[in-house]
């Protein structure tokens, strides 16, 4: 700093004892002392209008903002908060023909000013439309108790003095002659640090491009819960899913990297010995995430705002260089100089997915997007682990089996003629199923997935399978609930629920990654069991008071199908009266096999060839699924619809009041279990519809899948069965790879 000639620094003096030996004047009653705002249990709280006098200690200059104002940022300071470093910034908007012109010392007086809370930093002031500013110039005032008026500046373009009353001059004058201006710049380094304030450049980076002894912007999430040392500084491990070189490699074991250490201590001086529970790991592995120690008021607001693993942040002004190892790049947020003392530059990114994504800051999706990426490659290098686990274990099996056979000749290949003749034998067996499904008459605008299975009946996908063992050494079979497995099957659709097309999309909260544009169905929509998709609470009525924003819409519906297929070769029956109850079994619809198939949101898109959207709200959307369906399951709308109708008014003649009672609002749960179909699909084989004959549409080939779902539990951890099967997994099937041509 340039230090003032002496008289200029004994001129302030004199001017202090003169000022000092005259009465004060009494504070402006219309106005607000400053220490009421800095202080946070101040009178002044955010959103509130005030009126206050300061003295300049610190601008940075006007620049152009995206609209047409500008910005200028000015620190003042008073009397009740003379002692301290800190002041209280004005941020001012409009445009540069109105911005003040101030240099330092001079008093402002601010009018209409209101009071704000900008991120995690302390509450400021900011201009608004009615906000008129008073400039009295530093070198005009006189020694106090002469009035400041001959100091004042002309007011600016659309800002009016009238306010200002002779009380006011008066107290201009008494403050800037009394308080001590030990902090306030001369006048070469107040136009240094104007000239500084212009050299605004953004200092944003990724962690895989810092470099050691600069300063950076960064944006990620923490790896690990903060924790705080004897003195008071926190350290966050952030990562934003990059990787650099100079960073600590944090393995995927990661039990002695990821336990509790001293703050002063580094990742390579971790104690194993201690519990890493206290501190979980949430973060990527390898050289991914950075440490980052922050002091003083950065540090409090991490501790106050309770910040833990998981929570996104932003960061500003972050120092990068390498730590006392030498070895690894660390982070190091402190306080900035010449800034108000708690300023802090740590910022709360919350991923809120009723934000529209086109207002989401570009970084951070972008960082969600790498984590996003991150979380699917690892699981699927997990499952890579595992299988090459079991293939090893299969291999070293089969290797044992072959020392049983050692000595004996391998296997002999095949001539040509044999061939010849299982190539023969594999082309008239597809020719004979294309001839089975051209005397189906299936439906040539629904096709399905090339399958290698051949197609399979109902009856033969519901039975049950049976696990052969021993119990006291007795051979027993026990059923298993379940198999995973897929099938070609030939149906028709007699059934569906949701009773209402509308109804075939529900909403869902949003997450994280909704945020993300290229955000379709993940992995991690996959590990919900379909029992919730099946008997998801699906709004039943026009909810106008429901939150948009706050939902996602996914398909969720069910189908309920009957075989289509040829009937059994007549060999498999041992006479002719055999073979005529056979085939007159098979003409029967109530003797042929049905189950229920669920129908998700990846394979409702694949389908329809549509996304979900609230169908009630999408009359377009819901036209064109209508038209699709029919192509699926023919009249079968049109028959629910009018049995519904005539059910109504049959029902409202009944009333003799000619009324019926309405429920209000939503579907209650239990209305819903009652109109669910049974997720044990199985038994949609004794479910018929009064006058299914009626029912006109065609056959088509699909794909099915059969998995297991675990019941909830009770509070005993035992399965809740109720009336339903029994144990803790029940058999489901979904439909998949299938898809109406549009």
């Amino acid at each position: 700093m340039a230090f003032p000639p002496l008289r200029r620094m004994l001129r302030p003096l004199r001017d202090r004892k003169t000022a000092a030996k005259a009465k004060p004047p009494p504070f402006p009653t219309t106005f607000t002392p400053l220490r009421a705002i800095l202080d946070e249990d101040g009178d002044a709280q955010p959103g509130s209008m005030v009126n206050v006098i300061g003295i300049l200690k610190d601008c940075r200059a006007p620049v152009p903002t995206h609209g047409s104002d500008w910005k200028c940022t000015l620190t003042i300071s008073d009397l009740s908060i003379e002692d301290e470093p800190a002041g209280v910034e004005l941020v001012i908007f409009r445009p540069e023909v109105r911005m003040p012109e101030v240099g330092a010392g001079d008093v402002i007086v601010v009018l209409s000013a209101k009071v704000q809370r900008f991120k995690s930093n302390p509450k400021s002031l900011i201009t608004s439309k009615a906000t008129s500013i008073c400039v009295y110039k530093a070198a005009k005032i006189p020694v106090y108790p002469a009035s400041a008026l001959v100091a004042l500046l002309p007011p600016k373009q659309g800002e009016s003095h009238k306010l200002l009353k002779e009380e006011h001059h008066q107290y201009v004058s008494y403050l800037y002659n009394v308080i001590d201006k030990y902090d306030v710049p001369d006048e070469a380094e107040y136009q240094q640090r104007i000239t500084v304030s212009l050299n605004v450049k953004d200092k944003f980076s990724l962690l895989k491009d810092v470099t050691d002894g600069k300063f950076y912007d960064l944006v990620g999430q923490v790896a690990k819960n903060p924790y705080t040392d004897d003195m008071g500084r926190v350290t966050l491990h952030l990562s934003d899913y990059t990787e650099n070189d100079l960073f600590f490699h944090y393995t995927w074991e990661g039990v002695q990297e990821l336990a509790s250490r001293p703050a002063d201590a580094y990742p390579e001086d971790n104690n194993p010995s201690e519990s890493s529970s206290q501190h979980p790991w949430v973060g990527p592995y390898g050289k991914r995430t950075i440490q980052i120690s922050c002091y003083d008021s950065h540090a409090d607001f991490i501790r106050e705002a309770g910040v833990g693993a998981g929570t996104w942040l932003s960061l500003r002004n972050v120092q990068v260089k390498f730590g006392r190892n030498g070895a690894h790049l660390e982070g190091f947020l402190r306080e900035e100089r010449n800034a108000s003392a708690r300023k802090v530059n740590v910022e709360i990114v919350a991923l809120n997915p009723s934000i529209t994504k086109e207002k989401v800051d570009p970084r951070l999706k972008d960082a969600v997007r790498r984590w996003r990426d991150y979380s699917q490659e690892k699981k699927t290098q997990i499952k890579a682990v595992k299988a090459a686990q079991e293939a090893g274990a299969k291999r070293k099996a089969s290797i044992a089996s072959d020392d049983v056979f050692d000595g004996q000749p391998p296997e002999k290949k095949l001539r040509a003629k044999e061939r010849r003749k299982l190539r023969r034998a594999a082309l008239e067996k597809k020719v004979a199923e294309k001839q089975e499904k051209a005397a189906l008459g299936l439906n040539e605008l629904v096709t399905c997935e090339a399958h290698p299975k051949p197609v399979s009946a109902l009856a033969s996908i519901l039975e049950p399978v049976m696990y052969e063992t021993l119990v006291d050494n007795q051979p027993v079979k026990i059923p298993l609930p379940f198999t995973n497995a897929k099938y070609n099957a030939c149906v028709r659709v007699v059934d569906f629920y949701p009773r209402k097309l509308e109804d075939f999309a529900c909403g869902r909260k949003r997450t994280e990654f909704d945020i993300l544009s290229d955000n379709d169905d993940d992995d991690d929509g996959d590990d919900r069991s379909d029992e919730d998709n099946v008997n998801s609470t699906m709004d039943t009525t026009d909810d106008e008071d429901q939150d948009r924003q706050s939902r996602t819409w996914e398909w969720r519906f069910a189908l309920l199908l009957e075989d289509a297929s040829t009937p059994s070769s007549p060999t498999a029956a041992t006479t002719a009266t055999d073979i005529n109850k056979k085939q007159k079994r098979d003409c029967d619809p109530k003797a042929k096999a049905r189950l229920w198939a669920a129908v998700d949101n990846t394979e409702a898109q694949c389908l329809t060839g549509l996304d979900a959207v609230n169908l009630r709200r999408d009359p377009h959307t819901l036209a064109t699924l209508r038209e699709r369906m029919f192509t699926l399951w023919g009249n079968l709308e049109e028959l629910k619809t009018a049995k519904a109708r005539a059910a109504k008014q049959k029902e409202e003649a009944e009333d003799g009041n000619g009324r019926t009672k309405r429920h209000k609002g939503k579907t209650t749960v239990v209305q819903l279990e009652k109109l669910k179909p049974p997720l044990e699909d199985s038994d949609g084989e004794q479910q018929q519809i009064q006058g299914e004959e009626e029912i006109s549409n065609k056959p088509f080939s699909c794909c099915l899948k059969q998995y297991g779902v675990r019941l909830p539990e009770d509070d005993n951890g035992l399965p809740k069965t109720d009336d339903g099967p029994k144990g803790g997994w029940v058999r489901v099937f979904g439909m998949f790879g299938t898809k109406i041509c549009a």
